[in-house]
């Protein structure tokens, strides 16, 4: 599939050609979940939901005209919604919010991850992180199939299994182990690479969950057919809106007390 080497090739690159690429990605997953809430009758303001996604997100690298930016768009959406005719105007308010700021918040998390530290170091925390979250799907599959017995979240996923979650863990520890022998400098030593596995194992299979409640609610199987056969970008990212901020978070952490 050609779209990974693409996004591994922007993700190598980095800087603002990166940035771009996560605004586009982010703006068609804002896309597929409004669609998705229009079938549960939430409709959101496509065109205000994505012109607030763009500062949300740049909010990671330029938080001070960003933050003006988002005042300017939220300021635009309320006086728009108040002198909309509609009776259920609130609804769409905070329907149009909550995906205008949710997904690029999230997604965020990995432009931050990648512009932690020097360029090298950045690149190598997020490339770590997407590996382990493709190797958790993976042996989370695998492992689900061949052994599952025991349901994960049976009114969420009733395919998913305890199982399959144990092994998407041992997936992650895989891909780190790999990335820590394979990468010349890598950035992380065995005590901080091993929360950074741990957090990986869980939150992203968290995002799957979240995207298949949702999906379920919908009625639907996919959340676009961007992609015959994978679905849309929601599909192949659930994961990484979740691991992604969640390692954003402890790498920040790690950094504020001169751990990392």
């Amino acid at each position: 599939m050609i779209a990974a080497p693409v996004f591994l090739y922007a993700l190598w690159l980095g800087g603002w050609f990166f940035a771009v690429m996560l605004v586009l990605i982010s703006m068609i997953i804002q896309l597929e979940i409004i669609n998705m809430l229009d079938k549960q009758s939430l409709h959101a303001r496509k065109i205000m939901a994505l012109l607030l996604g763009v500062p949300v997100m740049m909010m990671a690298i330029h938080p001070e005209i960003s933050w003006l930016i988002i005042l300017a768009v939220l300021l635009l959406i309320l006086v728009t919604e108040v002198f909309h005719d509609h009776s259920e105007g609130w609804k769409h308010l905070l329907t149009t919010l909550s995906v205008g700021i949710m997904v690029p918040a999230l997604f965020s998390g990995l432009l931050v991850l990648r512009n932690f530290g020097d360029n090298m170091t950045g690149f190598i925390l997020a490339f770590t992180l997407v590996v382990m979250v493709w190797s958790n799907d993976i042996f989370a599959f695998a492992g689900g199939k061949t052994m599952g017995r025991h349901r994960l979240a049976p009114k969420i996923s009733p395919a998913k299994t305890v199982e399959g979650f144990v092994w998407g863990f041992l997936g992650c520890f895989l891909a780190l182990g790999l990335c820590m022998i394979l990468i010349p400098g890598f950035p992380l030593d065995l005590k901080t690479a091993i929360p950074f596995a741990l957090l990986t194992g869980l939150f992203g299979p968290a995002g799957d969950l979240s995207e298949s409640k949702l999906k379920r609610a919908s009625g639907i199987k996919d959340s676009s057919g961007l992609m015959p056969g994978h679905g849309g970008l929601y599909d192949r990212f659930d994961a990484v809106l979740f691991s992604a901020p969640a390692a954003a978070v402890y790498f920040s952490i790690l950094h504020y007390f001169s751990i990392l």
